[in-house]
């Protein structure tokens, strides 16, 4: 694993669940599934069902909604439709009363729709509206999003720009009230620039009350912006101080986070034996990309057996989680014996699967490998080409030397040996430049000799045939 993924990895931890959401929705859309409904006891479910149709017939819509959650799980499809219609009733009677619980839950239901209900963007942009008009933060901030979209209804710039000042209005509001969460959202909308005068600076504040208060993602994102220098003065030592914070809490992120700080030295000196700490901490954790970092470390330099034994065993389980650069390097292993197994059908296994899955060209060039040794050249051509034309090093190098080998499966084609080699070149590699270079003018020097030759060839048969032309008009001559 490089240490770019891994830096992408974290980021993407503490950042993408967060950055995304932002982007499209507030928390009270991160869960949409309708719940299960609640356990009853033993031999009692006969009385609870029958307690939540007496609730629902009472007017309480989170019953009706229990109700056709059960009935969809039985199958019953009938009863499933009626109880999800009697929900939206008495959902939107409670809402049309001024509850604006229910207002943001029937917004939540028509901006995602489900199996039991279908989408309908136009009645939840009206029900986030009504329940922002009530002035519901998430509910503002949610039609600013939907505006700005043009989703349900007009795109509308204008709305959006009033909803985003309206939504951090209110959050700086239950923030100064102690809102932690409040506190997290109203810096999310500095950092994002969503109103005017936003800066990084404005949204220290609000992250520093939510970090001090024990929110997760807003630690890490202090811990970020330290680390950066990003609206506060860069500081690696308090970047670790609240990376620390979070990965004591086992988020795993921060303790990805910790591990590159720690291994690659780019923010404060080197420390292998930190990094080798936080690197088995996530491991522990049963996090995979710390998984895979920690085994990355146990293989450098030269590996005990024991040590190449456990990097294998770590990307293994990583793999098993989905981690696909884990995947490959695991076959690597079980490819080169260097893991203490030799296993070429596993390896194929995991190959297969990554690039079947992602379409990695690694994992395809991998692959080709895999197929030449078995004789199956249609197959190794096929994804050696597709790897190269992904713009995958070495498949591009066995290209153009495929093409211009006299006993290779592909045809000879100089033209396009030269093609990827160009290519090659231009994308930084040397020898590939050079192969380039050569096979051009040498490529041109035979060509011209080529048609020297023949034009050389062809006068020398010209000279012939006029001679002999003059010759027999010659004898005709003598003969009259």
């Amino acid at each position: 694993m490089t240490c770019s993924g891994m830096k992408k990895h974290c980021r993407w931890w503490l950042f993408a669940g967060l950055w995304g959401l932002s982007l499209v929705q507030h928390p009270l859309l991160a869960s949409q599934n309708i719940s299960s409904p609640e356990p009853a006891g033993e031999g009692n479910f006969e009385a609870y069902l029958s307690g939540l149709r007496e609730r629902a017939l009472n007017g309480d819509p989170a019953a009706a909604r229990e109700l056709s959650v059960h009935y969809d799980v039985e199958g019953n499809a009938a009863e499933t439709s009626k109880w999800m219609s009697e929900y939206v009733s008495l959902a939107e009677k409670r809402a049309n009363n001024g509850d604006v619980d229910s207002m943001l839950d029937l917004g939540k239901l028509f901006y995602t729709g489900s199996r039991l209900y279908p989408k309908n963007l136009e009645r939840a942009r009206y029900w986030f509206t009504r329940a922002a008009d009530s002035g519901n933060a998430a509910a503002q901030y949610q039609v600013a999003v939907m505006a700005s979209q043009g989703a349900g209804g007009p795109k509308d710039e204008a709305t959006a720009a009033l909803y985003y000042k309206k939504s951090l209005q209110t959050w700086k509001k239950e923030a100064d009230d102690g809102d932690s969460k409040a506190a997290l959202w109203a810096a999310l909308v500095y950092e994002r620039k969503l109103v005017p005068d936003s800066s990084p600076e404005k949204s220290v504040p609000y992250l520093l009350q939510a970090a001090e208060s024990g929110n997760l993602t807003a630690q890490g994102l202090l811990a970020f912006k330290y680390r950066d220098g990003l609206g506060v003065p860069q500081d690696a030592a308090k970047a670790v101080e609240w990376f620390e914070k979070a990965a004591s809490r086992k988020d795993l992120g921060a303790v990805m986070e910790l591990g590159i700080m720690f291994r690659d030295g780019k923010y404060l000196p080197p420390d292998r034996e930190k990094a080798f700490h936080w690197f088995e901490k996530g491991a522990e954790w049963k996090d995979p990309y710390s998984m895979a970092a920690l085994a990355d470390m146990l293989l450098e330099g030269t590996p005990s057996a024991e040590q190449a034994a456990r990097a294998l065993a770590l990307y293994r389980e990583a793999a098993a989680a989905g981690y696909f650069p884990a995947a490959l390097k695991a076959a690597e292993l079980l490819q080169n014996g260097k893991g203490g197994e030799l296993d070429a059908d596993e390896a194929y296994r995991l190959l297969r699967r990554v690039a079947d899955a992602t379409g990695d060209p690694k994992a395809m060039y991998m692959l080709a490998q895999v197929y030449y040794t078995r004789g199956d050249e249609a197959q190794g051509d096929s994804l050696m080409k597709a790897s190269a034309q992904a713009a995958y090093l070495p498949a591009m190098n066995r290209m153009a030397r495929l093409h211009l080998l006299p006993d290779s499966s592909l045809p000879w084609n100089p033209v396009l040996s030269y093609y990827y080699w160009n290519q090659a070149g231009e994308m930084g590699d040397e020898k590939a430049a050079s192969a380039a270079f050569w096979l051009l003018w040498g490529g041109s020097g035979i060509f011209l000799l080529a048609i020297f030759i023949i034009v050389w060839r062809f006068q020398r048969f010209a000279a012939r045939r006029l001679a002999e032309q003059q010759k027999q008009e010659r004898e005709a001559s003598d003969d009259a």
